[in-house]
C-alpha cells in the first residue's frame, strides 16, 4: 500500500496509487480524488469536477518535422550560414521541447480553463489507476440519479 505521509487525506479516503513525477513532484490517486503536490502547494481535483483525461505518449509528427527542420537548415548552412544556422537551432530545440513533452497526462476539469498536466515517470500505472477510479465514481454519481421509485 502506497505511503500517506505528506498528504492530506479525509479519514477514510482509500490511496490507491502514489508516483513521482519528472520534475521531482508527486502525485496520488485516491476514491474520490488525484492529487499533486508541488514544493509550493498541492491541487486536488475531485472527480466529480473532471471531464475528461487524456495521455499524449509522443508526438512522432512533430520530431519527424523538427528533424525535417534540422535537416533542412544543415543543408541550406552553405548558401545562407545565418539562416541556416537559426534554422538547425529551430529544429533542435523543437526535437528536444517534442521529447520533454512526451508521456504528458491531460486532466481536463469542468471549472478550470487549462487542464492540469503531469508528467509521470510511470504513466501505466498512473494511467491504470485513474481511469477506474474516475469511472466508479461516474457510475456512483448516475446510480444516484436514477429516477425516484414509483408509489
Amino acid at each position: 500500500m502506497p505511503s500517506r505521509h505528506g498528504l492530506d487525506l479525509e479519514t477514510g479516503e482509500r490511496l490507491h496509487y502514489r508516483g513521482g513525477l519528472r520534475s521531482g513532484d508527486e502525485i496520488a490517486v485516491t476514491d474520490h480524488r488525484v492529487l499533486v503536490r508541488t514544493d509550493a502547494e498541492t491541487t486536488s481535483v475531485p472527480y466529480t469536477n473532471v471531464s475528461e483525461v487524456s495521455n499524449e505518449s509522443f508526438d512522432w509528427f512533430l520530431a519527424i518535422l523538427s528533424l525535417a527542420l534540422t535537416g533542412f537548415g544543415l543543408y541550406s548552412v552553405s548558401e545562407n550560414a545565418f539562416v541556416g544556422v537559426g534554422l538547425v537551432a529551430f529544429g533542435l530545440w523543437s526535437v528536444y521541447r517534442t521529447y520533454r513533452h512526451r508521456d504528458r497526462v491531460r486532466i481536463h476539469t469542468h471549472s478550470q480553463a487549462k487542464p492540469v498536466e503531469v508528467f509521470p515517470e510511470e504513466v501505466d500505472r498512473l494511467y491504470g489507476e485513474l481511469e477506474p477510479a474516475i469511472e466508479a465514481v461516474r457510475a456512483e454519481r448516475d446510480d444516484g440519479e436514477g429516477t425516484p421509485d414509483e408509489a
